[in-house]
């Protein structure tokens, strides 16, 4: 491109390769960049003038990639103010003429061209295309009706004429044309939900494009009219267009900002406050953009508007989409700096009954956060402004633990912990379905929903006492050994039937299966296929399974770790029990149960106490050493870091002396085993060497 003549470069400019026409628009900035740095006031105007002539023609062209070209090479131009009215008249007949174009790549340019027309010539390039925006998103607005596609079967008539003296053709013969019509995909009720909205999205991003260009210059042109339009669009069910046009909406707040917006302030807060609890992570994020706008622009007086956003505000915090979870979160701290708990310990009865809403929407991702936030509401907010509500939240809670999304019901079985420990006694109403709950997830077929059982049967006990910890022994004694009866071919999901299509229990024996990915319709992510459905009180919430015995001890473990922090004393009966756990090898997920062992052991053996840890050492070593050389690279990586955390805690020479040579060389070469830390960091003999053969190899 260094030494391509400007003709060759509006050439390339409408490259049918995306790269060649990036290379000449960039070399074109140069030559009109170049000017100023060489002192000249503007870039030689015969230049200017071809660029010009090369835009026209490009704007004229029947591929798409020329008029994208065009589009990009004029507002290239304008940008720099060096066009003259004609050309600006041009271009803005060119945008409208291309605002519907086919490709939709040129409809983005004409926006971005609109705004540089409109940063350039003003208001009146709005007043010139108002007309052909505003009907395209009138004319777009609703999809063109589609005729069904399906057909009478060829047998269904005789069954018409043989329908009886008394019967009436017309209406059996219309019945069976509804009962047996066959809709084609994209026609009809089976059209997708993202089609045939034409340039409905395009003409609003245009529209945005306008507005922001002018800047106060289009206040006037904001009427109510205009408002209402966009308004509308918030709620249209396709939702691109509610993510252009809750865009849109900052633009507004920005425009209006004065006394027009707290005007009509609660009306465009009660708007917002659709978008910020959108099914789609996108209008979500679109809203919250605006939101912070709006917030912003109503410094003065948003204090007021907090009961009607502070609660949408605050769930999307915990939404999982990390693009509106962290903006949402800068926003909260940009609007309401040290008075968060606050403001919402002032406005709880709006935050409760939209915390209570989220936890039944359709979206599992909504209900996952609303539990978060519920459990936030009752740990951190001022308990007398939220203890009338503590009911409420405690059977919401409730009812999303019998989610049928396995991510629902950790955030549920979490929640319903910190919950009784924040209000052990109004907690007391639900706390046997609770613990029904918690022991049946503690041997759940999720590694982290056991963990998370474990860990809300832990806070239960901080909340309970010894009360609660009787009853928890019950159930460790009779699950911890349930491994015993593993049969050899277990299998990590058992025999789940997994309704969900998101859960992760099935996911290696799907992903392998050819007969469920071959000639299989393809759908949008999340558009046409199933919901994942809210709890209904069943007992399997939604899976049907038979549970692997493994995986009651795996949850067991836990248990045990949890204990070993807030009851101590009751976890040295089971130290034999864990150690026996540990030697077994006879089903093929014995690796697993192992890897859990070794990494909850340390934390085990620093709670219960070095003195009472001892004794029971030399019954896990045996086990602990196979495991290092296992062959499965996390249950040897968890038993490597589970020797350096015992040899630390008993003392490198001590645990050296009761190893035998082979598994002190072993300790000593093996890479997954940690030099010592703490008071014996450098301790000779004592960390893990490192051989040529580990350097080479990866082992020892």
């Amino acid at each position: 491109m260094e030494g391509a003549s400007v003709q060759e470069l509006i050439t390339q400019a409408g490259a049918r390769v995306h790269l060649d026409r990036e290379r000449a628009l960039g070399r074109i900035e140069e030559l009109l960049d170049g000017a100023g740095a060489t002192g000249a006031a503007q870039p030689d105007a015969a230049l200017v003038q071809e660029l010009c002539d090369g835009a026209r023609s490009l704007l004229g062209a029947a591929e798409w990639e020329q008029r994208l070209g065009g589009l990009r090479l004029a507002r290239l131009l304008v940008q720099r103010g060096l066009v003259d009215t004609a050309f600006g008249e041009d271009m803005v007949a060119a945008c409208q003429r291309l605002l519907e174009d086919p490709e939709v790549r040129v409809r983005w340019a004409v926006g971005e061209l609109l705004r540089a027309l409109c940063q350039q010539l003003g208001i009146s390039v709005w007043e010139q295309t108002q007309g052909t925006i505003l009907e395209s998103i009138h004319r777009n607005f609703e999809r063109d009706a589609v005729e069904p596609s399906g057909q009478l079967p060829q047998d269904v008539g005789s069954e018409v004429e043989d329908s009886g003296a008394n019967s009436s053709p017309d209406f059996l013969s219309s019945l069976l044309q509804q009962s047996y019509r066959v809709e084609r995909p994209g026609s009809g009720e089976m059209r997708h939900g993202t089609e045939g909205w034409k340039c409905l999205e395009t003409s609003f991003r245009a529209l945005q494009h306008i507005m922001e260009g002018c800047g106060e210059a289009f206040r006037p042109h904001l009427d109510d009219s205009l408002r209402r339009l966009i308004y509308r669009a918030l709620a249209h069910p396709n939702r691109f267009i509610r993510e252009a046009c809750h865009f849109i909406m900052g633009s507004v707040c920005k425009l209006l900002e004065g006394p027009e917006l707290e005007a009509v302030a609660p009306e465009l807060a009660e708007k917002l406050g659709l978008g910020l609890s959108d099914n789609w992570s996108q209008v979500r994020f679109a809203a919250s953009t605006a939101t912070r706008t709006f917030m912003q622009c109503a410094e003065a007086y948003r204090e007021r508007l907090f009961p009607l956003l502070l609660p949408h505000m605050c769930l999307n915090r915990y939404y999982v989409a990390e693009g509106v979870r962290l903006y949402s979160q800068e926003t909260w701290r940009t609007v309401m700096g040290e008075s968060g708990r606050d403001w919402v310990a002032k406005c709880a009865p709006q935050v409760v009954n939209y915390y209570i809403e989220q936890s039944k929407a359709n979206n599992h991702a909504v209900r996952e956060a609303a539990c978060a936030c519920i459990a936030e509401l009752m740990c951190k907010v001022d308990k007398q402004a939220v203890s009338p509500f503590v009911p409420r939240l405690l059977r919401a809670l409730v009812m999303c633990f019998k989610d049928a999304s396995w991510p629902v019901r950790d955030a549920a079985c979490l929640a319903c912990g910190r919950c009784v420990t924040a209000f052990p006694e109004e907690s007391r109403e639900v706390l046997e379905e609770l613990y029904s709950l918690w022991f049946a997830h503690l041997w759940d077929n999720i590694y982290s929903v056991r963990e998370d059982s474990a860990v809300a049967l832990g806070n239960a006990v901080r909340a309970y006492g010894d009360e609660a910890v009787q009853r928890i022994l019950v159930q460790v004694r009779d699950m911890v050994l349930q491994a015993r009866e593993q049969p050899e071919d277990s299998r990590a999901y058992g025999s789940l039937q997994n309704t969900t299509l998101f859960g992760v229990a099935a996911q290696r024996a799907r992903a392998n299966d050819p007969a469920l990915h071959t000639d299989k319709t393809m759908f949008s992510c999340g558009s046409l296929a199933p919901k994942l459905q809210r709890g209904g009180g069943c007992v399997d919430h939604g899976f049907a399974r038979a549970k692997e015995p493994w995986e009651a001890s795996d949850g067991a473990v836990y248990m045990l770790r949890e204990l070993s922090a807030v009851a101590p004393a009751s976890v040295p009966e089971f130290l034999p029990a864990l150690a026996e756990l540990a030697r077994l090898q006879h089903f093929a997920h014995a690796a697993n149960l192992h890897e859990t062992i070794w990494k909850q052991l340390p934390t085990i053996a620093e709670n219960v106490g070095k003195k009472v840890f001892k004794p029971f050492l030399e019954e896990f070593l045996d086990p602990l050493f196979r495991s290092l050389t296992c062959g499965h690279r996390l249950c040897e990586a968890a038993a490597g870091r589970c020797v350096g955390a015992l040899r630390d805690l008993i003392g490198p020479g001590i645990f050296a002396g009761r190893l035998s040579e082979e598994q002190r060389r072993l300790m000593e070469s093996s890479p997954d085993v940690p030099p010592p830390s703490g008071r014996f960091a450098g301790v000779p003999g004592s960390g893990s060497l490192v051989t040529p053969q580990l350097v080479l190899t990866g082992r020892p």
